[in-house]
């Protein structure tokens, strides 16, 4: 299991009429840092591009293949995998690859 976690502010998007309407978190570029390079490098489909120049596309991908948008809304489902921990002041977004 590669683990993919990144941390950041969840947004609150308003009506015209300032009742709230959802409350959407924003997925960041990707990178190495966001990544457990350990578990990737042992990871059966990753494991080989885990050091190569090629890996920060491959996580682009992915992103862009779990989230279509490129924010998490709230008020929709999560997909599967996705874990968010709001308890702080910014979400923590884990998700396996």
């Amino acid at each position: 299991m590669a683990l993919v976690s990144f941390r950041a502010k969840a947004e609150k998007i308003y009506n015209m009429d300032n009742t709230l309407a959802y409350v959407r978190i924003k997925v960041p570029a990707l990178k190495r840092a966001h990544c457990d390079m350990n578990a990737f490098r042992q990871h059966p489909r990753f494991g080989a591009y885990a050091n190569s120049d090629m890996f920060e596309g491959i996580l682009k991908r992915q992103a862009q293949e779990r989230f279509p948008s490129g924010y998490i809304r709230l008020d929709h489902p999560i997909p599967d995998g996705v874990v968010i921990d709001q308890r702080n002041f910014l979400a923590t977004v884990s998700f396996d690859l």
